[in-house]
């Protein structure tokens, strides 16, 4: 899930503020912009604590700084590794060399204490991604921050896409970074497909309507309501309909080149005559096949 202050989220005010940061929820993340970090020089030593780095390890484009020892071989920092091959294959993105810095705590009290000094005004979360402005004409420096807990992999997974995204493209729409970050937090074996979500969503009642998504520019607007749709949305594009799957990818080559290229749901259209009524029927048949699995 996402949250954003109520002022904005154009990137180019965004360079003007001191971080974009998006946070993870038991549902996915949040995201807020124009926060300014606490200066940490005005904390005392012991509830400031030092930034992680102890313990540094390379892999892909991503560098881990943690507090504790790494084990290298440990299976998750391969699967992060093949996550980044796997979004910039499947969304046909450029692979972007800017690094991406992961800070990883041994627990969450020492994170929760980094973070409550470095960002103060922000509420509880198990993870942040942090997009932030270096200077003008300077590509953003892409923070990850969470702690070696239970969901790790999720945050992680989850947290490194908003990452992977943010590296190559000039912005991206709330919904649709919600969706894509929803969609490979997943286990790879997965394929996206969120049980939870999908239980809520046929429960119903759900009326999809992507225009509507698209106009929310602020995750105060959104309920957790919204990022199951925006989940399902990007789903069906992915996997349920060649013409969505066509129409996204073009999307996303917009993207590349501007932060504001329109609402997608008007490209969907001339491929897609009902789209509410395509992403019912995915539903469906994705109910069917996870009822058969069981």
């Amino acid at each position: 899930m996402r949250q954003e202050p109520s002022n904005h989220r154009s990137r180019a005010a965004a360079r003007s503020c001191a971080a974009v940061l998006t946070l993870a929820l038991g549902i996915g993340c949040q995201s807020l912009k124009s926060v300014t970090p606490a200066k940490t020089d005005i904390f005392a030593p012991e509830v400031a604590p030092a930034w992680p780095g102890k313990h540094t390890q390379r892999v892909s484009q991503y560098v881990f700084f943690a507090d504790f020892d790494l084990k290298k071989e440990d299976p998750l920092f391969k699967e992060l590794s093949e996550l980044r091959e796997t979004v910039v294959r499947e969304l046909q993105l450029p692979p972007s060399n800017v690094v991406i810095q992961v800070y990883l705590f041994e627990d969450r009290e020492k994170y929760e204490k980094f973070m409550r000094a470095r960002y103060p005004d922000l509420p509880k979360r198990r993870a942040f991604f942090v997009a932030q402005p270096k200077s003008v004409g300077a590509s953003d420096e892409l923070l990850v921050f969470t702690f070696w807990g239970d969901r790790v992999r999720q945050d992680l997974r989850h947290e490194l896409t908003h990452a992977i995204l943010h590296s190559s493209l000039k912005d991206v729409p709330l919904w649709l970074d919600e969706g894509l970050a929803e969609f490979y937090e997943l286990p790879p074996d997965s394929d996206g497909v969120n049980i939870k979500h999908l239980e809520e969503l046929r429960r119903g009642p759900f009326t999809p309507d992507l225009a509507r998504l698209e106009q929310l520019t602020q995750v105060q607007q959104m309920s957790p309501a919204e990022y199951r749709e925006a989940w399902a949305w990007t789903h069906l594009m992915l996997r349920g309909s060649p013409t969505g799957r066509q129409a996204l990818l073009a999307y996303l080559q917009q993207l590349r080149t501007t932060p504001n290229p329109g609402p997608l749901n008007v490209k969907l259209a001339p491929g897609m005559a009902q789209p509410a009524e395509a992403l019912q029927t995915h539903l469906r048949q994705l109910s069917k096949a996870a009822a058969s699995a069981q």
